[in-house]
């Protein structure tokens, strides 16, 4: 009998989450076989639309739900699950005072949602966003949170439905930027655009990351470079990161993808090359 497929659920705030920050391992690991899951928790409602988009502030969460499922389609994904929260916006979180918008989201609603997911997909590992989020959104951190929350509640066999089913993902992963990988970024673009570097610095984007002895898994994805910027060509109301990278520059900062461990947790040793290893 040959052996179960593999299964990989990867947990997101808004479209184009799923390509900007883990295309490549998306796209590298369905190309492997994996059956690949992608949750995203909002539409995108409030996101910043690109000069190049013909999306209206009206219609930019239709636009950015198809931009979503064309890049998923070309990543190979199998599924992908809306969560159905609305966009929080690029304010603090305490501002937000949309009760619909995913930082407000019912904790408890949250949670079965999320919950059911994964005993339903029932992934052997699951990736999600940092908990400083990556630059700080408030959706990112709510999301990470979240994720790890539910990664923990799917295992409890009391939690829902006394009895019922469960499920217990072996490896949870937060999708980071090693800070060597963040400052050879941040001098590209200072090299071809000087006033967006310095906008990234006082946003404090520079200072995201992680120390690279945090890092736990390294992934060799440059095969699958290709795929990826097709992906990110389907996001046209959203500008993307790499637009400010010159183009020699694209292979060293989007060939390799990296993580931290969060469960179980990561402590030192030889980083893996796959997030797979024991299966």
């Amino acid at each position: 009998m040959p052996p179960a497929r593999r299964r990989l659920l990867v947990s997101v705030a808004h479209p184009d989450d799923e390509t900007f920050g883990n295309g490549s391992t998306i796209a590298h690991y369905a190309a492997a076989g994996v059956e690949v899951h992608v949750a995203c928790a909002t539409r995108g409602e409030a996101g910043e639309i690109s000069p190049n988009s013909n999306a209206t502030t009206e219609t930019l969460g239709q636009v950015r739900e198809a931009e979503l499922r064309a890049a998923a389609e070309i990543m190979g994904v199998k599924e992908v699950h809306l969560l159905g929260y609305r966009d929080s916006g690029m304010v603090p979180a305490e501002e937000v005072d949309d009760s619909a918008a995913f930082v407000n989201a019912n904790e408890a609603d949250l949670m079965v949602k999320l919950t059911r997911l994964i005993r339903d997909i029932r992934p052997h590992v699951v990736v999600t966003m940092p908990p400083d989020g990556g630059t700080g959104h408030v959706d990112h951190i709510r999301i990470s949170e979240a994720t790890t929350r539910a990664f923990k509640l799917a295992a409890h066999p009391g939690y829902i439905e006394p009895g019922g089913l469960t499920h217990s993902p072996s490896k949870l992963f937060y999708t980071e930027i090693p800070r060597t990988v963040m400052q050879a970024w941040m001098e590209a673009v200072e090299e071809v655009n000087p006033k967006m570097a310095t906008f990234m610095r006082e946003a404090g984007i520079d200072k995201f990351g992680v120390d690279d002895d945090e890092i736990a898994a390294r992934i060799d994805v440059s095969k699958v470079l290709e795929t990826r910027m097709k992906a990110i060509a389907c996001h046209t109301s959203q500008d993307s990161p790499f637009d400010m990278l010159p183009p020699e520059m694209i292979p060293k900062v989007l060939g390799t993808d990296y993580f931290t461990r969060a469960i179980p947790a990561w402590t030192g040793g030889e980083v893996e090359d796959d997030l797979f290893v024991g299966f």
